[in-house]
């Protein structure tokens, strides 16, 4: 897995900056739902993009004045401070990205303890890099975003199934 920014990805966080999710911190709940929504539509052959709307989210929108254009590749929900991001490098690794928006760099550790008591203690660590494993997904988080605008990042990817012949 590639570590974040991705080229799709960091454009889309750019163009959503603007965009009413991620003006304000997510809170652990808000992060599992979109953890949850990711899980459900991420398999190891495509990431069902149309399962969305059903549960909620669409496409994020950049409102400039009066007007408002969808920013492709970025899904936003009322209600849920957090994005889903699945731009062309997130299709083709088949991977679902969370980014949460955190009021300061020291806040990541605190989100990941707060995800933790929702879904289960990390499997492994590497550093600040997390790792669950839930079924067949694997939830990695990872710090991104800079100072001024720190972004917790988690990539939900299917675990590919070994055949057996």
């Amino acid at each position: 897995m590639r570590s974040f920014p991705t080229c799709c990805g960091l454009a889309g966080l750019i163009l959503a900056s603007s965009a009413a999710g991620q003006t304000k911190p997510a809170d652990a709940a808000q992060i599992v739902d979109a953890l949850n929504t990711c899980q459900a539509i991420t398999s190891p052959r495509w990431i069902e993009l149309d399962d969305l709307s059903s549960y909620g989210w669409e496409g994020a929108k950049r409102r400039s004045g009066r007007s408002s254009m969808v920013v492709r590749g970025v899904y936003e929900k009322a209600g849920n401070n957090t994005y889903i991001i699945v731009g062309k490098d997130e299709l083709k690794e088949k991977s679902c990205v969370v980014s949460a928006r955190l009021n300061a760099t020291s806040d990541y550790m605190p989100i990941a303890q707060g995800v933790s008591q929702i879904i289960g203690m990390p499997s492994r660590a590497e550093g600040f890099t997390y790792y669950w494993t839930i079924g067949d997904k694997q939830i990695r988080l990872d710090p991104a975003g800079d100072r001024t605008a720190p972004t917790a990042r988690f990539a939900v990817t299917a675990i590919a199934q070994e055949s057996t012949q």
